[in-house]
């Protein structure tokens, strides 16, 4: 027997008893608090499979149901491409001998929550949504949604356009990088192919009455997004260096333990009421102008006046303040608090002892007594019409603040425990969801580290117990909280092996029956393995954004009315380049498509609306094998060539695809 196929058998039987030990240790009943992990509003009463499926978290990943042969292919080749032939062929060899002996997982949900999820996700008259703070899931009527939304958007804070601008903002956007003076390459990565509109939602705020939604705007893939970022990364070392900032948590704690109250010291917290939606912009451009010189301010002043989003099929601008979901907004934030806040104190008649603040979250140690204590949230709350405050006092001696419960003690000092709202939930990353385990004992090691950085030596020990009783609720063993608790108290030396650079990075689907063979495979030519989850089930169950349509990039599928088709792929979206071709076709150019050439030669009608989605890719060497594979699996194809070379290697797994897709079609015609 080859030494390599003996080396798969030994690594297959490893690894089965592995999952196997992982699988009986995450067998559990969740007694997490149901009626606040999942919060219905729809005035119909769940039943227990609806109810048990939904607390496992929207996080929740279930075990899929097949072999994700096509995206292992893509993702593999992805990371061997630049390889010696003859290593490349190894690890395909090697991954194809795997993948034709695998098998699915075994399920992790019951055939009545698969049967659950499928009902909720077919009612109309249900959406469901994260809860904004908590982890929640919430069911709400689509009806009230909606209403609710559009109250937001009629607030007088926005206007509707009358066209969707985001071919224009491209345009501009372009033209703007065009005219700096980065090097080529840097002006080609701020440019954002395939662009889409940024898309507007709500989040439902279970903890106030009325239960009314927080705005939330998706900006990924915007026009101007790549641009937010580099901005951002370019404003980032110019803010947070006042003495009032705070970086984070762990700084912050630091920063209590100089801090001794005298008997008459009062602690308050300050929030900026709608901060983002409320940064008046000629005043941060004026302080932009200060400190960049006239092109950058261009750029910047593009960014922040690019404040349009989708909803319900419409166009909207944002009236004020900066675009909510840009990476540039906290950024921005940030600059124009920082010249806020100078300017309010110094004018202040009485000044606090201490002034502390993270974005829009401000810790005050006042020591003029209470009667003066409302003279200077006024005074604050003059500063500028569009910025105020609320204040919040100390109660029983403590102040919540960020993640930090802060506690007076009798002798002055500070003591500091985590704190968690009244609306959490402690539902985390459930234990039997299908991803990786390092992905889970990542959530483990993380929260424990926050509990030793956040909590002081009081307060410490009760902490962890909290966490190792959630996180047994959350189906997670003992035996996995000592290993994470361990992990944080003796972190593992670095290896010679750590500091060697890997030579590429393979983002593969995370399957536990195969994935780690996998992973092996390709670690032993140093190539580092990222695993992906499968979906998730707020995939499938969260759908308040506007539907993208054709406009995302990938592998698409277009066909003739002959019942031939055509397979492409393209790195802008779908529905630019269908654009494309049917300009070819109307202008007579068969040179430049193979479909604009068979419907000119043959004079057949091309079925554009018929287009669909083969699979959504930003990825080039991922979309464009994907495109080669399902350009060999379409039968009765029109393409003039069969697109990107694929390796023979990978026929046994190409024919599984097709026979797996054959089959679908005859149960399902």
């Amino acid at each position: 027997m080859a030494q390599g196929e003996l080396q798969l058998q030994n690594d297959t039987r490893r690894q089965k008893g592995k999952f196997e030990r992982l699988s009986s240790r995450s067998e559990f009943t969740s007694s997490l608090d149901c009626n606040r992990v999942v919060i219905n509003l729809t005035g119909k009463p769940l039943d227990s499979a609806k109810t048990s499926v939904l607390s496992k978290g929207l996080n929740f990943a279930p075990a899929p149901k097949s072999i994700p042969f096509l995206d292992f292919i893509g993702g593999v080749e992805q990371v061997i491409r630049k390889l010696p032939v003859e290593a490349a062929d190894e690890i395909r060899s090697d991954v194809v001998m795997t993948l034709k002996r695998a098998v699915p997982p075994k399920p992790n949900l019951t055939r009545e929550e698969r049967n659950a999820l499928q009902a909720i996700r077919r009612d109309p008259k249900i959406v469901v949504l994260p809860a904004d703070k908590g982890n929640a899931t919430v069911l709400m009527p689509t009806e009230e949604y909606h209403k609710k939304v559009n109250e937001i958007l009629q607030d007088g804070s926005y206007r509707v356009l009358g066209r969707d601008p985001t071919d224009a903002i491209v345009r501009k956007t372009s033209a703007l990088i065009k005219d700096t003076k980065m090097e080529p390459e840097s002006k080609s990565n701020l440019t954002v192919r395939g662009a889409v509109p940024p898309r507007f939602y709500g989040l439902p705020k279970v903890h106030k009455n009325g239960i009314p939604l927080r705005p939330i705007v998706s900006a990924i893939n915007a026009p101007t997004y790549n641009l937010a970022r580099y901005l951002s990364s370019v404003l980032s070392p110019i803010v947070g260096h006042c003495v009032h900032h705070i970086k984070n948590s762990a700084e912050f704690v630091k920063t209590l333990g100089g801090i001794r109250l005298k008997p008459s010291d009062i602690m308050v917290s300050l929030d900026v009421v709608s901060l983002f939606t409320r940064v008046p912009l000629e005043d941060t451009f004026n302080i932009l102008e200060s400190k960049f010189d006239e092109m950058t301010v261009r750029l910047f002043r593009h960014v922040l006046k690019s404040t349009y989003f989708l909803y319900g099929g419409k166009y909207y601008e944002q009236m004020d303040g900066v675009p909510m979901g840009s990476p540039l907004s906290p950024a921005i934030a940030n600059l124009f608090m920082e010249d806020f806040e100078e300017k309010a104190l110094q004018s202040a008649s009485l000044r606090p002892r201490y002034f502390f603040r993270y974005v829009d979250d401000t810790f005050v140690i006042w020591q003029h007594g209470r009667n003066t204590l409302d003279d200077f949230l006024s005074h604050m709350n003059q500063q500028h019409p569009n910025i105020k405050f609320t204040m919040e006092e100390e109660n029983n001696n403590c102040i919540p603040f960020l993640d930090i419960l802060i506690q007076r003690k009798p002798d002055g000092t500070l003591g500091h425990s985590v704190y968690r709202k009244p609306t959490h939930t402690n539902l985390y990353l459930n234990g039997r969801s299908h991803h990786h385990p390092s992905q889970k004992q990542g959530v483990l090691t993380t929260l424990i580290h926050r509990a030793k950085i956040v909590a002081d030596a009081e307060n410490l020990p009760a902490e962890i117990k909290h966490l190792k009783t959630t996180f047994k609720r959350n189906g997670y063993s003992d035996r996995d909280f000592r290993l994470a608790l361990g992990r944080t108290i003796r972190p593992r030396k670095p290896t010679d092996e750590d500091n060697e650079k890997p030579l590429g990075r393979a983002c593969i689907p995370y399957v536990s029956t195969i994935s780690g063979k996998i992973g092996r495979i390709l670690l032993r030519h140093n190539l580092q393995v990222i695993h992906r989850p499968p979906k998730k089930i707020r995939d499938g169950l969260v759908r308040v954004k506007d539907d993208l349509g054709l406009r995302v990039p990938g592998v698409y599928h277009i066909p003739c009315e002959c019942g031939l088709a055509y397979v492409g792929e393209t790195s802008r979206t779908v529905e630019a380049r269908i654009k494309e071709h049917k300009r070819h076709i109307r202008l007579c150019q068969p040179e430049k498509s193979a479909l604009a050439e068979h419907s000119l030669d043959m004079a057949h009608s091309i079925n554009f609306d018929g287009t669909k989605i083969l699979c959504r890719s930003d990825g080039y060497w991922d979309r464009i094998v994907k495109e080669g594979i399902e350009i060999r699996l379409e039968d009765k194809r029109l393409n003039r060539d069969y697109g990107q070379n694929i390796s023979q290697i990978w026929r046994p797994l190409i024919n599984k695809i097709q026979r797996s897709r054959s089959q679908f079609r005859l149960q399902n015609p």
